[in-house]
């Protein structure tokens, strides 16, 4: 769980939820966490993060994890 002061959260001119969606994205794109760790990060279902990263045009298979050998996604 992150939590953030207020003030943070003021600076942005952005709600607590979408600074940590943002955050979680920029991680995950930086491959720093897995895509179920940044969607735990952003507080949201996994799928939601996903169709989150597909409405910005952000490649979905970026995270070994989900892909195997083959090319197949593995959910």
């Amino acid at each position: 769980m992150l939590l953030l002061e207020d003030d943070f959260v003021k600076a942005f001119g952005l709600s607590e939820p979408e600074i940590k969606l943002e955050l979680a994205i920029l991680l995950f794109q930086k491959r720093k966490v897995s895509s179920r760790k940044a969607a735990g990060l952003a507080g949201m279902p996994f799928l939601k993060f996903w169709q989150e990263l597909s409405n910005r045009g952000i490649d979905l298979i970026t995270d070994e994890t989900y892909v195997n050998k083959s090319g197949e996604l593995i959910l």
